[in-house]
């Protein structure tokens, strides 16, 4: 049979281990998100410090144990305790880049282990980069139409879309496509793409 001390010590465990879900990479995305929506409703340290004032039915025992009665229970919690405090971030594909979070940095200094998280920062930063430079093709494309037209005209694939995109080629190769675009210059971006498609003559294809 389940006691108050066990009861508490569950529930606390538990939140800890939503927030170490939370921001858990290894862990698939979907349920880390699961997890950081649970964490929300679920019950904290301060939660269960209220609970312990009630009884249960029939019984002279609480229902949970006061956590500061619960000896050395942080010591096993998975993760930071859920507390009225804490505030977990969506985990999603473009927060977590992991780019500017240092992780690797805190993991190990030198030697193999830190050349191992080295490896798997850069992983995770150039896995990033792809991610955003494929957005910011989606973006330029739904911003400007007549990107898609020409793209579809050219016959490019979505590799060389991004490529094109992305690359800096205006303003003596310093901005792209989406500069101009917010500084509301898509004649030049117009432009550009008449003088391509003039260059590489294609035979027109209808849209898909």
């Amino acid at each position: 049979m389940t006691i108050p001390l066990e009861r508490s010590r569950a529930v606390l465990w538990a939140g800890g281990l939503l927030v170490a879900l939370n921001g858990d990479r290894r862990v698939p995305m979907e349920h880390r998100q699961a997890a950081t929506q649970i964490a929300r409703h679920f019950p904290t340290v301060e939660d269960v410090s209220s609970a312990s004032h009630l009884r249960l039915f029939g019984r002279d025992e609480g229902m949970f144990e006061n956590p500061r009665d619960c000896v050395n229970w942080r010591e096993g919690c998975p993760g930071t305790p859920l507390t009225w405090a804490t505030r977990l971030g969506w985990p999603s594909d473009d927060a977590d880049d992991g780019i500017e979070d240092g992780s690797a940095d805190n993991e190990a200094d030198s030697g193999v282990e830190g050349l191992e998280a080295q490896l798997a920062a850069v992983d995770r930063a150039q896995d990033a980069l792809a991610r955003r430079r494929q957005r910011l093709a989606y973006l330029c494309r739904d911003a400007h139409p007549v990107l898609i037209v020409c793209f579809h005209v050219l016959g490019w694939d979505l590799e060389k879309v991004i490529e094109w995109t992305n690359r800096l080629q205006f303003d003596n190769n310093t901005k792209n496509v989406a500069h101009l675009l917010v500084e509301g210059r898509g004649d030049e971006i117009n432009e550009r793409l008449r003088q391509l498609t003039h260059e590489n003559p294609v035979k027109w294809r209808p849209l898909d």
